[in-house]
């Protein structure tokens, strides 16, 4: 039986949106989660972040562009563990990992903000 036998339509999702949506919340959360990215990659950017805020000129473009290498080797990590098949390069576009260097950012700012990190 079908819903558009009582609602008397079919409703269509698109389902690239939402399956995009999920991936990048799933790399995001993977990232944040990856220990080892943190230890080799975040905290040297964190440091440079709470510099930046302690004499009033941060620059968030140049924290960005900081953030990729970390958000580059998180997108081969989930690739790898899994266990996805084509490129990585076209299962993670450059406009997704743009937009999570950007989610990446604005989190770890708020957190730096606050003062959750013991940097220095």
């Amino acid at each position: 039986m079908l819903l558009n036998e009582f609602f008397g339509r079919t409703v269509k999702s698109d389902k690239n949106k939402d399956q995009k949506s999920y991936k990048s919340d799933d790399l995001f959360w993977f990232i944040l989660d990856h220990d080892k990215l943190h230890k080799d990659h975040f905290f040297p950017v964190a440091n440079k972040i709470k510099s930046g805020m302690k004499k009033n000129k941060i620059k968030r473009d140049e924290c960005i562009m900081e953030l990729k290498p970390m958000v580059e080797k998180g997108c081969l990590e989930y690739y790898h563990a899994h266990k996805l098949s084509g490129k990585p390069s076209k299962l993670f576009s450059k406009e997704l990992r743009d937009d999570m260097c950007n989610r990446l950012y604005d989190h770890y700012h708020e957190h730096i903000k606050k003062g959750d990190y013991k940097l220095d």
